[in-house]
C-alpha cells in the first residue's frame, strides 16, 4: 500500500496526503492505486499536527517633513504569530496509479501580537540617526494614530484600551484568538511513470488541485466592549486556489532525490473581503496574490527491511516560492483594520470627503466606539485591513524522519524553516490618470474616478509605506498515516 506524502505543506502540494505502495519512491512521488493484480484497492487515512511560529520586523518609510526631505526606512514593530493546526487527510485509489485526495486543515488556535522593536541590548530611543529601539515616543504607528497611544488588547474586552498605558511598555497590540476552517483541499494525482514497473525510469506524478474556501471571512473590529464580534474569531480568507503540480524522483541504492513544482491561481470567493470598487474609481487589481514554487530534496535511507515493510528515511529539502500579483491579509492587517486613521471614502467622486482628523478626535475620546465613522462624515468607510502587496519570494528548508512501521502505519516528524524577502505590505497606487477625459493626463486628478478608492495616503504614500523584513517562519509537525 502506498504512503502519505508529508513534506510539501510549505509548497502547498497537499498531495501532502500522498501515499504509495512501493519502497522505491520518495514520499513526494507516492500515489495510492487500485485494480492491480496484487493490490485491488488502496485507501489511506492520516492526521497531522502542525505548530507554526512566525516573527517579522515591521519597518516603515518615514519622512519627518519640516525641511527634512530624506525618505528613510525605520524600525517600528515586531509581529509574532502562533498557530496550532490539526490536518486530517484521506486518499483513495481510483485506478492504476490514479488517486483522489482530500485535506481539511482545522485551526485550533491562532494568536498574533505586536510589540515595539526593542531587540538591541544597548537600546537608544529618540529620532536621531543613532536610535536603534522604538517606544511610544518614536513609533510612527503611534504617531499616525493607527494604534492608540494606550494600545489595544483583544483578550481584555472589559478594558481593551487600558492594558498598555505605561511609557515603558513593550507589547502594544494583542489580537484575538482565532480558530476554525479556511479551505478544503481536493486533488487528483496520476503516476505517468513508475520505477516500480520500469526500473530504468523515474517516478513521475502530475496533479490538479483545488483549494476551496469553506470558512467565513475573518474580519477585525475594536468594538469588543459588549462581546467579541464573530469575525474576530474566524480564520477564513474566502480565497479559492486552483492549480497544478508535478513531482519526480528516482531511487538509487540508499538515495532517493526528488523535485517538485507547483502553480496556483487565487480567486476571490463569495463573501470575501477582497472588495471591488472599480465602478467607483480606478482600483486596479482586486484578486488575492497567486503563487508558484519548487522544491529540491532527497531521502536518505540508512536502514530498511523490504520484506517487513520497515524503513527509516531522513529527508532534506529546500524550497523557493514566488508570491505575485495581488492583494492579501498581510502581517499588519489587524493593525490597519478598523483603525480610525485608515478611514476614507470608497467613492472618490463624492463631494463630501471623509474627515480623518474628526474621526481620530472622536476615537480618542471614545475608544472602541464605531461612531468614529459618522464623526468623519457621511462618506466615510471602515478600512478592512487588506492591502496591495509587493511581489516577494519565500525560501525555506525542510528536514525530518519518515518511519515505515510495517504494512499499515507510517510516521513523519520534522521541522520547516522559511523566510520571506523584504517587501512592501501597503502598496496601493494612486489610480489611473487616463480613466477620465479632461484634466492632466500625467497625473491622477483628485475627486474623480481616476482615484484608487482603496488607497489610504497615511500608509500608501511614498514616505509612509509599511515593509516587513527579518522574517522567521518555523513549523514543527508530526504526521501519522494508516494505509489499507
Amino acid at each position: 500500500m502506498r504512503n502519505l506524502r508529508c513534506l510539501l505543506p510549505l509548497l502547498g502540494l497537499v498531495a501532502v496526503a500522498g501515499v504509495s505502495q512501493t519502497a522505491s519512491a520518495a514520499e513526494p512521488t507516492r500515489v495510492a492505486t487500485a485494480f492491480e493484480d496484487d493490490n485491488p484497492f488502496d485507501i489511506h487515512f492520516g492526521v497531522a499536527y502542525d505548530f507554526n511560529f512566525k516573527r517579522a520586523a515591521v519597518l516603515r518609510e518615514w519622512n519627518a517633513g519640516a525641511g527634512d526631505t530624506s525618505n528613510r526606512l525605520v524600525k517600528d514593530l515586531l509581529y509574532r504569530q502562533q498557530r496550532h493546526t490539526v490536518v486530517p487527510t484521506m486518499e483513495i485509489g481510483l485506478w492504476h496509479d490514479l488517486a483522489i485526495y482530500l485535506t481539511l486543515p482545522v485551526v485550533l488556535s491562532d494568536t498574533r501580537d505586536y510589540s515595539f522593536d526593542q531587540r538591541p541590548d544597548d537600546c537608544q530611543f529618540g529620532e536621531s540617526a543613532q536610535a536603534n529601539c522604538v517606544n511610544k515616543a518614536n513609533s510612527t504607528t503611534i504617531r499616525d494614530g493607527i494604534i492608540p497611544n494606550s494600545g489595544f488588547d483583544s483578550t481584555n474586552p472589559g478594558d481593551a484600551f487600558g492594558q498598555f498605558t505605561g511609557d515603558s511598555t513593550e507589547l502594544i497590540f494583542r489580537g484575538p484568538v482565532r480558530r476554525g476552517l479556511d479551505q478544503l483541499h481536493v486533488g487528483l494525482k496520476y503516476g505517468i511513470l513508475s520505477q516500480r514497473t520500469r526500473s530504468h525510469m523515474p517516478n513521475w506524478l502530475v496533479g490538479l488541485e483545488g483549494r476551496f474556501a469553506v470558512g467565513r471571512a475573518m474580519t477585525f473590529s475594536r468594538d469588543i466592549a459588549n462581546g467579541t464580534p464573530a469575525g474576530n474569531a474566524r480564520v477564513g480568507r474566502r480565497i479559492h486556489e486552483l492549480g497544478a503540480w508535478t513531482a519526480l524522483s528516482r531511487r538509487y541504492r540508499f538515495l532517493d532525490p526528488y523535485f517538485t513544482a507547483y502553480w496556483r491561481q487565487s480567486v476571490r470567493a463569495a463573501g470575501s473581503q477582497f472588495e471591488d470598487f472599480n465602478n467607483l474609481g480606478s482600483q486596479g487589481g482586486v484578486t488575492p496574490q497567486s503563487s508558484a514554487g519548487m522544491t529540491f530534496g532527497t531521502e536518505v535511507v540508512p536502514w530498511e527491511r523490504k520484506s517487513k515493510n520497515l524503513k527509516v528515511a531522513v529527508y532534506l529539502s529546500g524550497t523557493a516560492i514566488l508570491h505575485y500579483g495581488g492583494r492579501g491579509y498581510s502581517e499588519i492587517w489587524e493593525l490597519l483594520a478598523d483603525s480610525p486613521a485608515l478611514i476614507g471614502s470608497n467613492d472618490p467622486t463624492q463631494a463630501d470627503q471623509c474627515d480623518r482628523n474628526a474621526a481620530l478626535a472622536f476615537a480618542a475620546d471614545n475608544p472602541g466606539d464605531s461612531g468614529y465613522l459618522a464623526a468623519g462624515g457621511a462618506s466615510c468607510s471602515k478600512f478592512n485591513g487588506i492591502t496591495d502587496l509587493q511581489d516577494y519570494g519565500t525560501f525555506g528548508f525542510d528536514g525530518g524522519l519518515n518511519l515505515h512501521l510495517g504494512k499499515y502505519a507510517r510516521i513523519n516528524v520534522g521541522m520547516k524553516m522559511a523566510t520571506d524577502t523584504r517587501h512592501f505590505v501597503t502598496f496601493a497606487n494612486r489610480g489611473d490618470s487616463g480613466a477620465t477625459t479632461g484634466g492632466d493626463p500625467e497625473r491622477v486628478d483628485q475627486g474623480t474616478a481616476e482615484v484608487n478608492p482603496l488607497r489610504r495616503d497615511v500608509v500608501d504614500n511614498v514616505g509612509r509605506r509599511y515593509v516587513v523584513d527579518d522574517i522567521i517562519d518555523v513549523h514543527g509537525y508530526l504526521r501519522v498515516l494508516m494505509t489499507f
